[in-house]
């Protein structure tokens, strides 16, 4: 049986597909297109659609998106950075916290010591009695004075030092003596009594003063200064001394041995 020869296959020259031809996206099959010749029948010319390539973006897009992000804290180098910063100033602030409150504490305690040591409350006095006490050995009058203290510090103690007192009459001292040794008061006192040594005059006594010793009832102006040196204690803390003066005026019905003290005024008050 003799074969039949086929006729060599005439390459097709590429040409545009045709208007007709309708193409659908990515790898789907074309519709195929006619040879263009007519004598070949088993050739088909098949149209492969390029890969598609987008728009690639320039470099500088992907530098301007990480300076945003690290702009919005989103990067975790950045957020790495700022936790070690973190940490690293905590023990700063707690010293600085620390500092302020100690220098705080200080200042509260300068202020406290300021109000309630270096500046107390000025105590008041008032007299309490005085007694006349003849000395004819001497031959001299003396005057012996009972003195109420009142300390108005909670906080401090009031210790007497040496003082001195004075009792005197428009001028003229009748006697003169010492206060604040710790046996007439001390530490804190209270009250406490001070021997007042009279003063020779030669007869030269005023006459009213002559009249009360007399026995006379009538009212006698007299005045007591008495300065004393007071130290300022907090428990057993003892603190700058201050000189404190006390001026009481006295109106005495007479100076009999017991003198009635009718009325009285006392003030005091820190010289420094």
């Amino acid at each position: 049986m003799a074969e039949r020869a086929l006729p060599p296959a005439v390459p097709a020259s590429p040409e545009p597909a045709s208007s007709s031809a309708v193409s659908t996206a990515f790898g789907s099959p074309l519709e195929p297109v006619a040879a263009t010749t007519a004598a070949t029948h088993d050739t088909y010319v098949v149209q492969v659609q390029k890969d598609q390539i987008y728009r690639v973006p320039p470099p500088e897009n992907a530098y301007l998106a990480e300076r945003y992000r690290n702009e919005r804290g989103g990067g975790g180098g950045n957020k790495k950075s700022s936790g070690q910063a973190s940490a690293a100033c905590s023990p700063c602030v707690l010293r600085t916290l620390g500092a302020l409150l100690a220098a705080a504490a200080l200042v509260g305690a300068a202020v406290l010591i300021s109000l309630v040591v270096l500046r107390p409350g000025v105590p008041g006095f008032s007299v309490d009695r005085i007694t006349v006490i003849n000395s004819t050995r001497q031959q001299r009058v003396d005057f012996d004075v009972f003195l109420t203290a009142v300390n108005p510090n909670k906080m401090t103690a009031l210790w007497y030092r040496s003082g001195t007192v004075r009792l005197t009459h428009h001028g003229t001292t009748l006697g003169k003596g010492d206060v604040g040794q710790p046996a007439d008061g001390g530490e804190d006192a209270i009250d406490f009594s001070v021997l007042l040594q009279g003063v020779k005059h030669n007869g030269r006594l005023p006459k009213a003063v002559e009249k009360g010793f007399s026995g006379s009832r009538d009212h006698l102006p007299l005045q007591l200064a008495v300065e004393v040196t007071v130290q300022v204690h907090v428990g057993a803390l003892g603190f700058g001394q201050r000189r404190l003066a006390v001026d009481c005026g006295i109106t005495a019905a007479g100076l009999s041995k017991d003198v009635h003290i009718a009325s009285q005024h006392c003030k005091s008050s820190f010289r420094n």
